[in-house]
């Protein structure tokens, strides 16, 4: 039996078959043309996106005009570019989503502290490691804070001590304390010129998920 395609599977599918009828009539000599000004439309596609998310240098600032006196054009390029660079990536979004497991605990978190985790999830999920393990430490932060109590809430205390205090209240045991630390430490560790991967990303969140069963449950 067939396997049936996924609706990203569809997608790209489709996409692949626009860009082929878009070929497919268009003469050898004028067909190397456009492939020449794909080129070109990509390379301004990708410099703009760059110099949002980076610091760059002035060497393409000229394509900034362009961005500036037609921005409905790079709108409809922008849409393209994400549109494509999406359903490339979300096999992977399903692979590190199924990595998990369902999560439940006894009591429930405030949405604040669920926000926290459940972005460090979705960074997980979206292929950003940094960004997940740094979200991994802030969202057990809240979570202790929250535990131990309204006077800890917002203000500015060192993990450590939560730590210590949530074992000392019984809402960690040592085996959850060690747990806690290795988080604490790989969340400082990015934030402090160390750059991580999604392997690395995984396990820290793997922690975090089951310290929040055990907080909520203890």
């Amino acid at each position: 039996m067939e396997k049936e395609l996924t609706l990203s599977e569809e997608v790209q599918s489709y996409i692949e078959t626009l860009d082929w009828q878009t070929d497919r009539d268009l003469p050898p000599e004028q067909r190397e043309e456009v492939q020449k000004n794909r080129r070109l439309v990509e390379m301004i596609v990708k410099t703009t996106v760059r110099s949002r998310e980076t610091i760059t240098d002035a060497k393409l600032a000229i394509v900034e005009q362009l961005v500036t006196s037609s921005p409905d054009i790079i709108a409809h390029l922008l849409d393209d570019y994400f549109t494509r660079d999406l359903i490339d990536a979300v096999p992977g979004y399903v692979r590190r989503t199924l990595k998990l497991s369902r999560l439940d605990a006894v009591r429930l978190p405030s949405n604040v502290t669920n926000g926290y985790l459940k972005e460090a999830v979705r960074t997980y999920i979206l292929g950003l490691a940094q960004a997940s393990v740094a979200l991994s430490r802030a969202a057990l932060e809240q979570a202790l804070k929250e535990r131990l109590g309204p006077h800890l809430t917002g203000g500015c205390v060192k993990f450590r001590f939560l730590v210590k205090e949530a074992r000392k209240q019984n809402i960690l045991d040592a085996p959850m304390e060690d747990l806690a630390l290795d988080v604490a430490n790989a969340g400082n560790q990015v934030l402090h010129e160390k750059p991580t991967d999604l392997t690395k990303a995984v396990e820290i969140l793997f922690k975090v998920r089951g310290l929040f069963q055990h907080i909520y449950s203890s």
